[in-house]
């Protein structure tokens, strides 16, 4: 399909790898579900990264980030929500 996509398994990544230690030591205690997720992808075919995530963080600076962390400056990026990518706890996020 031309999709360039991560191996990682979000809930494997966070329980039995710790992923985000040792720069978010607040985190450790946590469980998985308490934060968003979403995924990146990148279509070889119309040179656009594609972002999953929970339709309800869809704001300009939440886009932001998300570009400046993963460095995506030189192309286009398509937003699409995702049903599996849902926000369920009142953190604030």
């Amino acid at each position: 399909m031309g999709l360039i996509d991560s191996p990682f398994q979000h809930i494997t990544e966070w329980e039995s790898h710790q992923l985000y230690l040792p720069d978010y030591k607040e985190l450790r205690a946590s469980e998985y579900q308490e934060y968003p997720r979403g995924r990146v992808v990148f279509s070889q075919q119309s040179r656009r990264a594609i972002i999953y995530m929970d339709k309800s963080l869809f704001s300009a600076e939440n886009k932001q980030k998300i570009k400046a962390y993963f460095e995506i400056t030189d192309c286009l990026v398509l937003w699409k929500a995702d049903p599996h990518y849902r926000v369920f706890s009142d953190t604030g996020y």
